[in-house]
């Protein structure tokens, strides 16, 4: 029996819907160059209306249609696919006294820093008061710097949190809030840096509760530091109740141990806590070392540190005696950036290369998954920023892309 003439393709009838945001796009590409090829994805098939007359083979419509629809989709889903993380840079501001010199504002201009972590003060245990108060207050001067958001760090001590009752940490978050606000009225993050304890979780964690609800009516969002160890163990440790963790990169080893090589980094120290990244709940920042110290022994016990100290500072060897790449022999007693230094004494020099840095971000990067980053540098001061141009900073920051 003879066809009247093919209505359909090889592909069944459907109940008629509308088009979908792939049949869109083909109806713009069928108007576009006018072929008569129909693809329905709803439908489920590929073919040709042969009822109508043209001027040049079916087939070959066909292919040349198939092949720039293909085309054209492929370059389509794969742009919409492509997940580039967004960097914001940002830098932490740790001292007392925050009014920022000329070389500070114009290396942050440079980099296009849009956040700045300040330490705001901090909160410790008050023996005499018997309450944990805080301490060395900030002093903010933010003039010139308008288009930097100023988020707001308090740390808060393990003792303050470890001899205050728990059923006193909303009054402890609603006195840290309105001092917070005493300094600053405009704000849109707040930091707590804490490292929490077993004994001290609870309390911990029942005063981020408090600040989250404080808050958020007022579309402030919480954030705190996270350590490495409290992401290897963090079914132990606990997870803290905020909106994002900023993972701090540093301070890896025991400092006071006098054969630890490097406390601030020590990148084969920092992998044996690369663990349960996937599983951690929260969405994770990173901040990166970019300060040096000296770690001073006399008599085999740690004494204290020496900020910002360098190997230029122990070049004259009457006074200093390099005895490896790292440690220095105090051969004569003698002053040391205001510190009295005795005879025998030892200095560990630990510092953060920039290749240390660079091989951070590598190995981080596939570990932080969240989309929006934002990667801080600990921390900001002209000392400081004499070893870091930059422009080698922003290369490890494109590291993480």
């Amino acid at each position: 029996m003879k066809s009247k003439g093919i209505k359909k393709i090889f592909c069944e009838k459907s109940t008629p819907q509308p088009p979908s945001a792939g049949e869109k796009v083909l109806l713009i590409l069928n108007s576009t160059f006018r072929f008569s090829t129909i693809f329905s994805p709803a439908g489920g098939g590929w073919g040709v209306d042969f009822s109508q007359k043209k001027n040049y083979p079916c087939l070959i419509k066909l292919l040349l249609s198939s092949t720039i629809i293909i085309t054209f989709l492929f370059l389509f889903l794969t742009s919409c696919t492509t997940n580039k993380k967004e960097i914001t840079p940002a830098f932490y501001h740790w001292q007392t006294n925050f009014s920022l010199t000329q070389s500070e504002k114009d290396y942050l201009q440079s980099f296009s820093v849009k956040k700045l972590y300040v330490k705001f003060f901090d909160v410790d245990w008050n023996s005499r008061a018997q309450e944990p108060l805080p301490v060395a207050e900030v002093i903010l001067d933010t003039v010139d710097l308008k288009d930097i958001e100023i988020i707001p760090t308090i740390f808060i001590t393990n003792r303050s949190l470890k001899n205050y009752p728990l059923e006193k940490m909303e009054e402890l978050g609603g006195n840290i809030l309105e001092k917070i606000f005493s300094i600053k009225k405009d704000v849109r993050e707040i930091q707590i840096d804490c490292d929490w304890s077993e004994s001290t979780e609870k309390k911990y964690f029942r005063l981020l509760r408090f600040f989250k609800k404080e808050i958020q009516t007022e579309k402030i969002q919480l954030s705190a530091t996270i350590r490495l160890h409290q992401i290897k163990y963090f079914e132990k440790t606990g997870v803290p109740p905020v909106d994002r963790g900023m993972l701090m990169f540093y301070n890896v080893d025991d400092v006071k141990d006098y054969n630890t090589k490097n406390s601030i980094l020590d990148l084969e120290v920092a992998k044996q806590y690369f663990f349960n990244f996937e599983n951690y709940p929260l969405e994770l920042d990173v901040a990166l070392p970019i300060f040096s110290w000296g770690v001073l022994y006399r008599g085999g016990g740690m004494v204290k540190l020496i900020n910002n100290l360098r190997a230029k500072d122990m070049t004259d060897e009457s006074f200093f005696l390099p005895t490896d790449e790292t440690h220095f022999e105090v051969v004569k007693s003698t002053y040391l950036q205001g510190k009295y230094l005795y005879e025998g004494d030892i200095i560990r020099l630990e510092t953060v290369p920039l290749e240390t840095l660079k091989m951070s971000a590598e190995l981080l990067k596939s570990k932080i998954e969240n989309p929006n980053v934002t990667i801080s540098f600990y921390h900001l001061d002209t000392t400081t920023i004499k070893h870091y141009p930059y422009e080698k900073l922003e290369a490890i920051i494109g590291a993480f892309e």
